[in-house]
């Protein structure tokens, strides 16, 4: 009688969590939602066209813990958000470097400005 109790309750307690998980994916985001982000502007000399945009978006973007990235040849400058303990700055401009740019500044600015940028 005691493991038919034991059973019921495992079964009861089982189906009620069943449609609460969440998956992986789902875990991820709400943490990165909550992670404090801060925003660069990254200034880049040696962009001349859409295709060095990309490049820049693409190095940057591959850095673990970027969650946006825009840049623009036409004033050369890239619009950074990133979590400051998983990526930073040099890292940034190591990517832009072996790229075959120049960085020639970086300023911290608010998360407002930037999302307007984007």
């Amino acid at each position: 009688m005691k493991y038919l109790i034991v059973i019921c309750l495992f079964l009861a307690f089982g189906c009620n969590n069943a449609g609460t998980k969440k998956s992986s994916n789902e875990v991820k985001l709400a943490v990165q939602e909550n992670v404090k982000t801060v925003a660069v502007e990254l200034s880049i000399q040696g962009m001349t066209c859409l295709g060095c945009e990309q490049t820049i978006q693409s190095g940057i973007a591959g850095i673990k813990g970027v969650k946006q990235v825009k840049a623009t040849f036409k004033n050369g400058k890239a619009f950074v958000e990133f979590i400051p303990e998983m990526a930073d700055t040099m890292q940034m401009k190591e990517k832009i470097t072996a790229s075959g740019y120049i960085v020639v500044g970086i300023k911290s600015i608010p998360l407002d400005t930037l999302r307007s940028k984007l």
